[in-house]
């Protein structure tokens, strides 16, 4: 009788363990590479527009969102320094410095900022929205290590 109930303890044991690791640690690891796909995905599918610079609010809109879920995704995984190695998901970092990308991205899609640019408020270099945005694009790609480009598919 003995013998059954330590087994019964340690299926119970095992069990709960394994539970606390699937929702502590494997769920929101793919999350955050959902959101990953996700944040590859809006690069690809608007990639004519990102890189041409053209102005479009909803493409903004999507940008500024997986900017924010990507840091927030990444801050709910526990041990994260250790886990990314593990997992292959990009440094905290490459998060943060991609993040900024997609802000700057956002930026150069705007409507504002280039009438803002265009006006007589506006002292400072011209920028080169459509060139800019190219190399965020790239940028982000090789932070997050996702695909941001059609080329290169092997």
């Amino acid at each position: 009788m003995t013998a059954s109930v330590l087994n019964a303890l340690g299926g119970v044991l095992i069990f709960v363990i394994g539970q606390i690791i699937l929702k502590l640690i494997i769920e929101p690891v793919q999350e955050l590479k959902k959101i990953l796909g996700d944040t590859d995905h809006i690069l690809l599918i608007h990639q004519a527009k990102l890189t041409n610079a053209v102005s479009d609010e909803k493409i903004v809109t999507e940008l500024k969102l997986k900017s924010s879920e990507i840091i927030s995704k990444s801050d709910v995984v526990p041990c994260y320094a250790f886990i990314h190695i593990l997992f292959g998901l990009p440094s905290r970092k490459n998060i943060l410095e991609a993040s900024k990308n997609l802000n700057q991205l956002s930026y150069g899609m705007r409507k504002e900022a280039k009438q803002f640019q265009e006006s007589a408020s506006y002292n400072a270099r011209r920028k080169d929205f459509a060139i800019e945005n190219t190399e965020a694009v790239e940028e982000i790609g090789r932070l997050l290590q996702i695909k941001t480009t059609y080329q290169d598919f092997k």
